[in-house]
């Protein structure tokens, strides 16, 4: 997938916030990635740091042709979106249809609203969830589950919460990048899932990766098409580890990428339910 067209597609005030700390991390720097941000805060869009910012103002048309012109070239579509926001109801179905039109792979990562943040941001994300059917993988996390994190920080405001998921959704796509540029893609999961960790060792980081606050395990016993990816280490032990996990007859892909950094990432991406 190296060499196709990839388009990150911010959508909403949250999913261009997270397109904006890809950009600061380098994310798809050594691939054929452009990112786009889609929203209808001016302010926010301008601090994106994309060339191609389309403000979701009241000219429908001209919007619709831009963003239908963004995705033209691209062979993969990733979207990336904080549901509940009325940016997402607008613009989620016509990125899907647009990228499907284009026979474009399809993968979306987005997070649910807080509770805390009302009915109307509710009723706004469960139709969001709705279009997110159409993708070929998407990657739909409870916001309450960044909760979690608190096991790994000290205690942290709502505010810091919503930097925790940019932080996920940067790595998430990193993951899947770094995976779909193995020889078993895993575009087509359809309901998936991802978690990652690190440590001294691959096993250290294996284990680290199962006990990602989004990833459960008991989903990761009954997946079917499992993507594990480590940089580094005596894998032997980390395999072994994971392979007791999952059921005997799932289909597990595993690479080892030998250049890693002082510590050793472990990620896994696995298929909840296929389309």
């Amino acid at each position: 997938m190296d060499t196709d067209k990839i388009k990150i597609v911010g959508v909403g005030e949250g999913g261009v916030r997270a397109v904006a700390k890809m950009i600061a991390e380098g994310v798809g720097r050594r691939k054929n990635v452009d990112f786009v941000a889609v929203g209808k805060d001016e302010n926010i869009l301008l601090t994106s740091a994309t060339k191609n910012n389309i403000f979701l103002n009241r000219d429908a048309p001209t919007i619709y042709k831009r963003i239908s012109a963004n995705l033209r070239d691209a062979k993969v579509v990733i979207i990336v979106a904080g549901l509940g926001g009325s940016a997402a109801v607008g613009a989620l179905p016509r990125i899907i249809s647009f990228a499907k039109n284009n026979n474009a792979a399809t993968i979306a990562f987005a997070n649910l609203p807080f509770i805390l943040e009302g009915v109307e941001r509710k009723k706004k994300a469960e139709y969001s969830l709705n279009c997110l059917r159409d993708v070929d993988t998407a990657f739909i996390i409870p916001t309450e589950k960044f909760f979690l994190f608190r096991l790994y920080q000290k205690e942290i405001s709502v505010g810091e919460l919503f930097d925790v998921a940019n932080e996920i959704f940067s790595m998430g796509v990193k993951i899947f990048l770094d995976m779909t540029a193995d020889k078993n893609e895993p575009l087509k999961l359809g309901e998936a899932a991802f978690g990652y960790g690190f440590g001294a060792t691959a096993l250290e980081a294996m284990k680290n990766a199962v006990k990602f606050p989004s990833l459960d395990t008991d989903e990761l016993s009954r997946a079917t098409k499992i993507f594990v990816r480590v940089t580094g280490g005596n894998d032997t032990p980390a395999k072994n580890f994971i392979k007791k996990i999952i059921p005997p007859d799932a289909k597990l892909s595993w690479h080892v990428d030998n250049a890693h950094g002082e510590k050793i990432l472990a990620s896994i991406v696995f298929s909840k339910k296929e389309v």
